[in-house]
């Protein structure tokens, strides 16, 4: 009888090896793929509506941009007039 609870013991443990590795490989591909995504780069985008609480941009280019209210929390530099 002991005999059979103890494989039952190891075999137990052995599953649980198994699951925590399985577990621990899809967290890495889970990291990796959110590093892949954080390089994207998005040639063009067409939003038709969004409201957002929050964006940040290191760096932005806008040919025409219409805006009911901008609120600057930094330094803003307009082109001088031509």
């Amino acid at each position: 009888m002991n005999d059979l609870q103890s494989s039952q013991s190891v075999s137990l443990r052995g599953v649980a090896i198994i699951a925590t590795a399985i577990g621990a490989v899809a967290v890495g591909a889970f990291a990796i793929g959110a590093l892949a995504i954080g390089r994207l780069a998005i040639g063009r985008l067409a939003v038709g509506r969004a409201k957002l609480k929050s964006l940040e941009i290191e760096e932005l280019t806008v040919s025409r941009l219409h805006a009911g209210e901008v609120t600057v929390s930094g330094p803003l530099k307009l082109p001088e007039s031509a």
